[in-house]
């Protein structure tokens, strides 16, 4: 299956829940300078006992 321009993207998932996601995602981001960001998303969750918090970068790869 062709996938077109969507072949290109791809995502990155990161879960902490020890530390800040943005620790997290700017290492990323430094052992990826190349790649072209299209979105970050992140969201955090908690109940009475502990955190997390999630994070999705959306890029595209090199061809």
């Amino acid at each position: 299956m062709e996938l077109g321009v969507a072949g290109s993207i791809a995502v990155k998932h990161i879960i902490v829940s020890d530390t800040y996601v943005d620790t997290e995602i700017n290492s990323w981001l430094e052992a990826n300078p190349d790649v072209e960001v299209i979105n970050i998303k992140f969201a955090t969750s908690a109940n009475e006992m502990d955190w997390t918090t999630d994070a999705l970068i959306i890029y595209r790869k090199e061809d």
